[in-house]
């Protein structure tokens, strides 16, 4: 009987002990958000998004894998842009060009400018970090706990176009490490097709108030198709319009180099 009543209290007792908080618990979407913003340098320095110029290599995938163009891209900070990417070719360095300016995306490989649909690009500017103020934590579902690129994360999905978006925010810091969402891809007019984007983000420094990634990683349906690694991200003071505009060969002299053929 002894024994018995014994072993009655003991279990009355474990039962009064709360269990201990779960290390994994998730927080709430709505404390990821605000735990993603302050840690890339929170909501006023996001608002005043700057222009910046960055310095680096492009590495594409497929036919070109493993090679390394030099890439000097400048952004405004609504996110319009050009690239310029200088490899060898044919014994020779050429520079293609390629500016989005949100109504417009020009392309320039030899030397005539193409048009391309704005989809992809514009895409590429709505899911900059600055997006991480539009979200609405009602909308958001916390998904669980993962690792994306060897690190742990919490993944949080929200509502974004045809279907939703996941973020996957470092659960150390709250810093993005990893971005996929619905997108549209498009190498040329007539040759769009719904794609499922993901964007890997590595070696985050800081640029000013904000926490930038200096290697990015892009992959398409699982594909790979793109990495830049930057040297260097700097503020730009101001942002020249006619990097945005195609040259008028009537009114200036263009060097060779920049008709690249």
């Amino acid at each position: 009987m002894m024994r018995t009543t014994t072993a009655l209290l003991f279990v009355a007792a474990v039962a009064l002990v709360p269990p201990p908080a779960a290390a994994t618990d998730p927080p709430s979407a709505n404390a990821l958000i605000d735990g993603a913003i302050a840690a890339h340098g929170g909501r006023d320095a996001l608002s005043a998004y700057p222009h910046l110029e960055m310095t680096g290599s492009y590495e594409s995938f497929g036919r070109g894998a493993g090679r390394r163009s030099d890439l000097v891209y400048r952004e405004r900070g609504d996110g319009a842009y050009r690239r310029e990417i200088t490899f060898e070719f044919r014994g020779r360095k050429v520079t293609p060009i390629e500016f989005y300016d949100r109504e417009v995306v020009k392309r320039r490989f030899f030397r005539g400018w193409d048009d391309l649909p704005t989809d992809e690009a514009a895409e590429g500017a709505a899911h900059r970090l600055t997006w991480l103020l539009t979200l609405d934590p009602s909308e958001a579902r916390v998904e669980g706990a993962g690792t994306e690129a060897d690190v742990a994360v919490w993944s949080l999905s929200v509502p974004d176009g045809r279907d939703r978006a996941v973020l996957h925010l470092a659960q150390d810091d709250g810093r993005l490490v990893a971005l996929e969402y619905p997108g549209t891809s498009a190498e040329g007019m007539g040759t769009k097709e719904e794609v499922q984007r993901k964007l890997i983000y590595r070696d985050h420094r800081q640029v000013g108030a904000l926490l930038l990634p200096f290697d990015i990683e892009w992959s398409e349906d699982g594909q790979p198709r793109a990495r830049l690694r930057f040297d260097t991200i700097e503020p730009l003071d101001e942002f020249d319009p006619a990097w945005l505009r195609v040259p008028d060969p009537t009114r200036r002299f263009i060097p060779s180099e920049e008709l690249a053929f």
